[in-house]
């Protein structure tokens, strides 16, 4: 199986290989590998509404070097996220929101400036994987064409806008599909579509 995805206009390629190696599947390379799927993705939240310590510590993973100021503020911060969370429901993906809950997740990216958003995106993605993603380098990176930003917080609107259109276009829905139920098989966590394509992205570079 070898599934490319267009995603930013650009084609990622071999990425049945990627998302199986990542998410520790066996794939055409060989046995199962481990990288932070079973750290993550696999580390439930605990309560469908509220930042949890787990949740942040589950972000450590993919985000290390988690400062004393990071972990204050998602203390200080907690009923703030609350309420954030209260209006991001669980039960639908970024492709099917509507403008009011598309425009809700665009305002994540006008929270708190203290707070890096890299690593609070990975924190909202932990608790609603299928509506919020995740940014880093890499998905900054591949999506600047885009966004015309080199800054999470800049590249925000436009990542969400191309995103959502990624998400949209039929033969990405089905390849992602056809990922998701692979890493079913073998894991007890399926990943989102959002999931899915940051790992496609992200393992291209290794």
């Amino acid at each position: 199986m070898s599934t490319d995805l267009v995603l930013g206009g650009c084609v990622v390629d071999h990425v049945a290989d990627r998302v199986l190696r990542y998410c520790g599947c066996r794939w055409s390379g060989g046995p199962p590998e481990t990288w932070a799927w079973p750290y993550f993705d696999e580390v439930v939240a605990p309560r469908p509404d509220v930042v949890d310590p787990v949740d942040v510590l589950a972000a450590a993973a993919l985000h290390p070097g988690l400062s004393r100021s990071d972990l204050a503020y998602f203390v200080a911060a907690r009923d703030e996220l609350s309420v954030l969370l209260a209006g991001l429901p669980t039960d639908v993906a970024l492709a099917d929101a509507d403008e009011a809950l598309h425009q809700r997740v665009v305002r994540i990216g006008s929270i708190d400036p203290s707070v890096s958003l890299t690593l609070l995106s990975k924190v909202l993605h932990h608790v609603r994987p299928h509506l919020v993603p995740m940014v880093d380098r890499h998905v900054l990176d591949w999506y600047r064409p885009i966004t015309r930003e080199r800054s999470a917080r800049a590249a925000w609107p436009g990542l969400i806008e191309a995103l959502t259109n990624d998400l949209g276009i039929d033969a990405n829905a089905t390849a992602i599909a056809e990922l998701q139920a692979r890493v079913t098989e073998s894991r007890p966590v399926t990943p989102s579509a959002l999931r899915v394509v940051d790992i496609a992205i992200w393992m291209g570079g290794r």
